[in-house]
């Protein structure tokens, strides 16, 4: 994978970015950023980056594939669920609950990766 930085990096990036965008809505979009978005919804593709990246150089193979896989079987879990269970399946509802779930879950993940990281590459 080629990248012009080291994993540490892109986790500073990924973090500096989600600081970013959250001050830029603060202060420049306050009254007319859309409601139904949030920062971490757009700066999550810098943590899928980062994701990638630190597996890469650390273990030499790239998690983000089984991570996102892991993604749409969540999603097809969360489909049965509001279908079968639920008995109520709103399309706008279910794309809202799985792009949070997979947006909380790749910020665990990229916390996770880059402490485990952390503690492997630190001697």
């Amino acid at each position: 994978m080629l990248t012009l930085f080291n994993w540490p990096v892109t986790v500073f990036i990924a973090i500096i970015l989600l600081i970013v965008l959250w001050i830029i809505k603060q202060v420049f979009f306050q009254n007319n950023w859309p409601k139904n978005i949030k920062v971490t919804d757009i700066a999550v593709f810098f943590a899928w980056w980062s994701i990638a990246v630190t597996t890469f150089e650390v273990w030499h193979i790239i998690m983000l594939a089984p991570m996102l896989l892991m993604f749409v079987v969540w999603g097809i879990a969360l489909a049965l669920y509001q279908g079968f269970v639920r008995e109520n399946f709103e399309t706008r509802r279910f794309w809202l609950i799985w792009w949070r779930i997979s947006t909380l879950a790749s910020y665990v993940v990229l916390i996770g990766i880059s402490a485990f990281a952390y503690f492997i590459t630190r001697t």
